[in-house]
């Protein structure tokens, strides 16, 4: 079984693509803290497609914290330089819950001040 959640803040705003096939897709990098060191984090490239894409792109920015779950999709290319076989990490993310916000309470507070 290959499912993967991920608890975090995105490291920045998302970045909204289309395919060639005219299919809309964003890629994101989520900042999970390690369990058993608070102070170091783990930084997960993360892919979406079509609606759920849109709803990230349109929901989500630098510092909101998500819970994700999706799969594991281990993909390689060739180093053009040491002409090694190079591997790249995503998860593709099939579900995502938006959570805490701070540019949502920033905006808030400057408001009722």
């Amino acid at each position: 079984m290959n499912d993967i959640k991920i608890l975090g803040r995105m490291t920045a705003d998302p970045e909204m693509k289309r395919s060639a096939a005219n299919r809309n897709y964003c890629w994101f990098t989520v900042a999970v803290p390690r369990r058993n060191n608070r102070e170091e984090a783990d930084f997960i490239r993360c892919v979406a497609f079509d609606k759920l894409a849109a709803a990230i792109n349109q929901h989500c920015s630098k510092g909101r914290q998500v819970l994700c779950n999706g799969r594991l999709q281990v993909s390689t290319s060739i180093d053009e330089d040491t002409k090694r076989i190079r591997y790249h990490h995503t998860v593709v993310i099939s579900d995502i819950q938006f959570l805490h916000d701070p540019n949502r309470e920033a905006a808030a507070q400057s408001m009722a001040a």
